[in-house]
């Protein structure tokens, strides 16, 4: 089934919506590759300073979180050791505490402003979703998001543009998906 997608730049929210920001979302605000005026950075800084203003809910799902640490870890990768590819190497390293400590700085921010919801992994069609994950058309991530968003009624906030399928409510500010998802 079809994403509603909501431009989230004119989106009046309220204290009645309820959000599960994506972790592009949270990368752009808390991420170590978040550059200030870059326009997705200045977008959903916007948009989330509307969301905080109005009071709207805000909830975090482990998926996020996880792929939120894992790609923040990964991208301080590149930056301090640039021919690393051993990711686990990066961690032993002298170079990852710092990364871990400003990790562990943003999540506790993120914290602030979400209620950290269950996933319920055991209840979903996991037959189902594999089919659709093995068309190629689907990340598996996405399918056990958007069914957690389906599951608690939660809008979800994104800038991916493949989050056109899982029968859900999206507020993006990316134009590709917004025509995809009309």
């Amino acid at each position: 089934m079809r994403n509603k997608a909501y431009d989230a730049r004119s989106y009046r929210f309220t204290d009645k919506d309820a959000v599960l920001p994506d972790a592009n979302i949270w990368l752009y605000l808390y991420g170590p590759a978040a550059t200030p005026g870059s326009w997705t950075v200045t977008t959903y800084s916007n948009i989330f300073s509307r969301i905080l203003s109005a009071g709207t809910r805000m909830f975090l799902d482990v998926l996020v979180l996880v792929e939120f640490i894992n790609r923040f870890a990964r991208l301080e990768m590149i930056r301090l050791q640039p021919t690393q590819k051993d990711f686990k190497a990066f961690r032993q390293s002298a170079d990852f505490p710092p990364v871990a400590e400003a990790i562990e700085t943003q999540v506790t921010q993120i914290l602030m402003n979400c209620q950290p919801i269950n996933h319920p992994f055991a209840e979903w069609n996991l037959g189902g979703l594999l089919k659709d994950f093995a068309t190629g058309n689907e990340d598996c991530n996405d399918q056990l998001i958007a069914e957690n968003c389906r599951k608690h009624g939660l809008a979800l906030l994104t800038n991916d543009r493949d989050f056109t399928q899982g029968g859900i409510s999206v507020f993006t500010a990316n134009n590709k998906l917004l025509m995809a998802c009309p």
